[in-house]
């Protein structure tokens, strides 16, 4: 099974979990444009529109991991900015927030089941 809920949801921040209990894993991805997960009331989206990490959480089964990465261009499928995570943990960015090809999808792939708790900054979202 796979799920993503929406923790929080503003015009300036979302924070959202993601997790797959499936024993081979899975792969989850979240798109900048989508209205469930990113776009908060009232808020269109616009090329200029980007979502920066601040924060991510993570939680994976014994000898497995967790690959977040951002799509850079879905047609060819290249991906960008990996983390590798084993085990569990968190990381913050401190005085920064990671922005790297932040106008592309952020897809969550893991080898087993997992969870990741991602602290999303929003910009360039417009007003509808």
């Amino acid at each position: 099974m796979a799920a993503i809920h929406v923790l929080k949801k503003t015009k300036q921040e979302v924070v959202l979990k993601i997790y797959r209990t499936d024993s081979n894993g899975g792969t989850e991805q979240i798109e900048p444009y989508d209205p469930t997960y990113i776009l908060a009331d009232g808020q269109g989206y616009a090329n200029t529109a980007e979502i920066d990490i601040q924060e991510i959480y993570w939680g994976a089964k014994k000898d497995k991991q967790i690959d977040i990465n951002r799509v850079n261009d879905p047609v060819a499928n290249t991906v960008h900015g990996h983390y590798y995570f084993l085990n569990a943990g968190h990381y913050k960015f401190v005085g920064f927030n990671d922005n790297s090809y932040a106008n592309g999808a952020i897809r969550i792939v893991g080898d087993g089941p997992f969870h990741v708790i991602l602290k999303l900054r929003k910009s360039g979202f417009p007003e509808l």
